[in-house]
């Protein structure tokens, strides 16, 4: 069993279904992406799912005034950076009481070199493309993770993730919790909310995925 966060969400439906389907986590994403939402739109959204806290404003490589002054206004807790953001940069936000998600894109071992450098709530790992920060669902070698508990742990996995092959990721990474996108969606922004409730079902074991049938 894993949490579940359901990101790139672009209208209130999709968000309450989400919510009552029992996702733990709703992302927002405020940089470039086919996902993009303003501040008020996302304010829509949110209030239309209240009660809810566990929020996530998704950022990437922008200033930290920028994230800043998003974060005050839709009183975010939950931060996800996305891009190349330093440790310093993190910190600074962590300074300042926000929970601090650090994204990073795997291709390789050597993807997890400054892992350590990091004092973040949570690590979310992604796949590696030379095109695009994320959303690309594509999978990466789950392998390179290997026995790290501590990185286990404190990990959102993200990354090509279906209801065909979540039971097997939860099964090899165990991880804190799983993101997903593209996985659930019938048009990008759009949820279909019959992969929307299969994929929560499987993250919290209450449904076998379909392709281990």
């Amino acid at each position: 069993m894993a949490k579940v966060k359901i990101c790139g969400n672009t209208n209130a439906s999709d968000a309450i279904r989400a919510k009552e389907l029992g996702a733990d986590f709703l992302g927002f994403i405020f940089c470039e992406s086919k996902r993009k939402i303003s501040v008020d739109q996302a304010q829509e959204i949110m209030d239309a799912v209240s009660p809810f806290d566990n929020f996530i404003g998704v950022f990437a490589n922008q200033s930290k005034e920028e994230v800043e002054s998003t974060a005050l206004k839709l009183k975010l807790k939950w931060l996800q950076f996305h891009g190349d953001e330093t440790s310093r940069y993190c910190h600074y936000f962590a300074e300042r009481q926000f929970q601090i998600i650090k994204t990073f894109r795997i291709k390789d071992e050597m993807s997890l070199k400054r892992l350590g450098e990091y004092d973040v709530s949570a690590f979310l790992f992604d796949t590696y493309s030379r095109n695009q920060l994320g959303g690309t669902g594509s999978t990466f070698d789950w392998s390179i993770i290997g026995d790290k508990p501590y990185v286990h742990e404190k990990l959102f996995l993200s990354g090509g993730l279906t209801v065909h092959n979540l039971a097997a990721a939860l099964k090899q990474v165990s991880p804190y919790a799983v993101d997903v996108a593209s996985g659930v969606e019938k048009s990008p922004g759009i949820k279909d909310p019959l992969l929307l409730e299969q994929f929560i079902q499987i993250a919290k074991g209450k449904k076998s995925s379909p392709a281990s049938k």
